[in-house]
């Protein structure tokens, strides 16, 4: 499953990210990975998901990220679904024109691995691709 929150910043995507990590601890079986540029949300998720602060990284593009994130399911099979919060903080030096191109990796991903992916992503919704589209909850 894949899941994209697209939204200026301010409209709540963060909240919905610390609340759906939260429940998934709770409801999936496996482990749970959040994503984030920074510490900010290390006291309003779980302790039990893992939390992986990108600006440990220096990630200069979407292919970088991609390969970070088959590392992250490559050292835990036991991964269920990674979060990532605000997409382009973590990989500042991408926009929306190149976004599909992350979208079908994480594809290939989850139908691979059986990994569920939820993204949070500052933009205007009318920017969002077809594909985008596609995955937007």
């Amino acid at each position: 499953m894949i899941k994209i929150y697209i939204g200026l910043k301010g409209c709540g995507k963060t909240k919905k990210l610390i609340d759906a990590v939260n429940d998934a601890i709770n409801v999936e079986k496996g482990n749970v990975v959040c994503i984030t540029e920074g510490q900010r949300l290390i006291h309003d998720i779980d302790r039990n998901a893992r939390l992986v602060d990108t600006e440990s990284f220096d990630i200069a593009n979407f292919d970088m990220f991609v390969g970070m994130l088959s590392g992250i399911i490559a050292q835990d099979f036991d991964v269920t679904h990674i979060f990532v919060d605000s997409l382009f903080k973590s990989v500042p030096n991408e926009t929306m024109e190149n976004v599909d191109s992350f979208v079908e990796a994480i594809e290939k991903l989850e139908n691979k691995f059986n990994v569920s992916f939820t993204l949070m992503i500052s933009a205007e919704e009318a920017a969002a691709t077809e594909l985008v589209k596609k995955y937007m909850a």
